[in-house]
């Protein structure tokens, strides 16, 4: 029965097309901006969230299902003091839940154990489970947890001074403890990142998915912390992107074998011979676009990984950012090219509408700004840090935002009345009726 547990753990790690891409303006002229597109197979949306005992997204007294489209993420706000790292359970007792150093804003995922299983369950285990998948701390450290599957994590370890971090709590750990990046990399040596326990480890959904590889980024520095082998490989993010197995230096290696790929106009004059329809070879006739072709477009990590590195690459050097907005714009049109519609990936068992990107986030960390989407309403919501409070409060409310527009709002703005003299009297669009969509002139 413990191994029911995992199932959430499980659809997380489900997370196959997760993507994460940088942008950095080469002059410093304005702030890194960090994007992120989580993908989950077949949580939320149209599916009845029920998981081989797990509700998601439910009232946990009545266990009443959520309406279609109302998925389980939360946005949430985490105070100092406040103990978290409730899936450190999933790790055995090596692993001890924390209070927080620092304030963080998270995107959570909150599972709920079904009533015919609970009696069975032992009594460490809690009633609900909550894991973070993205956030920002008040210092402007910011993590996102992405699917890898070569993970092998580590044993626990009974040295002093040692500290033994359950893999899904991971996430959690690192935004309510550093400051830095920097500040992570010191605490390595001390630090075991640990594997589930061993009877779990049986369950063969969960020995092939719950292999998880962070990004971990601050305002300055940019890195990612994969487990290989039972040891934590840090890498210098410089490139400014990441997606899901292989390892990052495969990636990295991978994006050599695209070198053909060009900015520029692609001609070769050198060659061409006239004929009866021209010069050929030539472009002029033929389209634009060329300097990318062969380029990947399919949903594949390497294939994402190439893509939003060389579409980034480009865009900067043809037209680098000036202003916040202009960044904001550039991490926007890259997350849309990795943007997953319903029924496009399919599960392994071709169940079901497959994986689909459940939401977006952009992260600011030298200025604390969070923004957030999600599949049907993709109007950014912004959180900044700045504005919030942090501060140790006993028996405060959990602040915990639906990260879903329950409304399923698509925020789609009607500006026919733009369009329509006010004297024609051809337009029935009264000024409250601007996101109204039958709002329109009579006919």
């Amino acid at each position: 029965m413990t191994t029911t547990w995992l199932l959430l753990l499980v659809n997380i790690a489900a997370t196959w097309c997760c993507s994460t891409i940088h942008v950095s303006p080469p002059d410093g002229a304005t702030a890194t901006v960090i994007g992120r597109t989580m993908e989950l197979n077949d949580v939320g949306g149209d599916n009845q969230m029920i998981f081989g005992g797990l509700l998601l997204g439910v009232d946990p007294s009545t266990q009443s299902l959520p309406p279609v489209n109302v998925d389980p993420w939360t946005i949430s706000v985490h105070r100092r003091d406040e103990v978290v790292g409730e899936a450190s359970v999933l790790c055995g007792g090596s692993c001890k839940r924390w209070k927080t150093k620092h304030g963080y804003v998270s995107v959570d995922l909150v599972g709920h154990l079904h009533k015919s299983v609970k009696s069975g369950m032992p009594a460490e285990y809690p009633s609900s489970l909550t894991v973070s998948t993205d956030g920002m701390n008040e210092k402007g450290l910011t993590v996102s947890t992405q699917i890898f599957t070569q993970s092998v994590y580590m044993k626990p370890s009974n040295a002093s001074g040692d500290t033994n971090v359950c893999f899904a709590a991971f996430a959690e750990w690192l935004l309510g403890t550093f400051e830095s990046v920097n500040e992570l990399r010191e605490a390595l040596p001390k630090l075991k990142i640990v594997l589930p326990r061993p009877a779990l480890l049986q369950v063969p959904a969960l020995a092939e998915l719950a292999g998880l590889h962070w990004s971990i980024d601050d305002a300055s520095e940019h890195a990612v912390l994969e487990v290989i082998d039972g040891v934590i490989m840090m890498h210098n993010n410089t490139v400014g992107t990441f997606t899901n197995q292989p390892d990052f230096a495969w990636h990295l290696r991978n994006l050599n074998n695209f070198v053909n790929l060009r900015s520029d106009w692609p001609r070769n004059p050198n060659i061409q011979v006239q004929t009866e329809v021209g010069a050929v070879p030539s472009v002029t006739n033929a389209g634009h676009g060329f300097n990318l072709l062969g380029m990947p477009g399919d949903y594949s990590p390497p294939s994402r990984f190439v893509r939003l590195f060389y579409l980034r690459e480009y865009a900067v050097l043809r037209f680098p950012p000036k202003k916040l907005e202009d960044s904001i714009a550039l991490a926007t049109g890259l997350l849309n090219n990795v943007f997953i519609n319903k029924g496009t990936v399919p599960d392994p068992n071709n169940k079901g509408f497959g994986e689909f990107t459940q939401y977006a986030v952009l992260k600011v960390p030298s200025s604390g700004l969070f923004f957030y989407n999600d599949y049907v309403n993709t109007q950014w919501r912004m959180v900044s840090l700045g504005a919030l409070d942090f501060s140790p409060k006993e028996g405060a409310t959990p602040i915990n935002v639906p990260l879903v527009d329950p409304t399923g709002s698509m925020s789609i703005k009607n500006v026919t009345a733009s369009f329509t003299a006010p004297a024609s009297g051809l337009s029935t669009c009264k000024s409250d009726d601007a996101d109204d969509l039958s709002c329109g002139p009579s006919l």
